[in-house]
């Protein structure tokens, strides 16, 4: 594991301690409502609306630290000014499990489709219509009745096999990164359990188009 990744995973738990910790009596005042209403200060918010605020929060976090991450490696490969991300595919049988990552990644600009299986993901590549500018699979999939173990290296190899050249990273549990080198040279762009580390792969595909826009 290199420095870069080294830094990203300490500095996101560390961050977001500090995000919460700074958020604890708003939190607080979240969990003791009986209500829908949460005062602050001056101020009557819904729960909705302390919710969104944590959201955009930790969203810009992730934002910030994925963008010096990617700034990191431009510098090294040299790389020219990268594009909007716009759209994510994201394919797994749990969307739920992803619902945190996918909202941060909405409150950052960019359109999340999410779809559980690896059929609809290819379906949803060949009819997407403006294109994915990335692609996100777990490792393990239930589909059509039996599971799958290998289902995200699976999708990896047909959507190479198509002619598809959408970066594709697999998110999963720690026991796919011992598969890292066999998901990369299937054609695999990444392989990660970290949220943190998923942001500055993301961000090495495209900009988010909100960045540092969070209030």
């Amino acid at each position: 594991m290199d420095l870069l990744s080294v830094v990203s995973s300490l500095a996101w738990p560390i961050i977001a301690g500090l995000v919460i910790w700074r958020l604890l009596p708003t939190i607080k005042n979240v969990i003791g409502s009986r209500g829908f209403t949460v005062k602050i200060g001056s101020a009557e918010l819904t729960v909705q609306e302390v919710s969104d605020k944590l959201l955009k929060t930790t969203a810009d976090i992730q934002g910030k630290l994925a963008s010096a991450g990617a700034s990191e490696y431009s510098v090294m490969e040299s790389r020219s000014p990268l594009p909007p991300l716009r759209r994510v595919l994201w394919v797994d049988d749990h969307p739920a499990n992803n619902a945190y990552e996918a909202a941060q990644l909405q409150a950052l600009g960019v359109d999340v489709v999410q779809v559980e299986s690896t059929g609809q993901g290819i379906e949803a590549l060949s009819t997407a219509a403006p294109p994915f500018d990335a692609v996100i699979s777990d490792m393990a999939r239930n589909e059509n009745g039996s599971f799958h173990a290998e289902a995200g290296l699976e999708l990896v190899r047909e959507m190479r096999a198509g002619g598809r050249p959408v970066p594709v990273f697999i998110y999963a549990s720690h026991q796919a990164l011992a598969r890292r080198s066999e998901i990369l040279a299937a054609g695999g762009n990444g392989v990660t359990s970290s949220p943190t580390q998923l942001f500055a792969l993301l961000r090495k595909v495209g900009e988010f188009p909100q960045e540092y826009t969070a209030d």
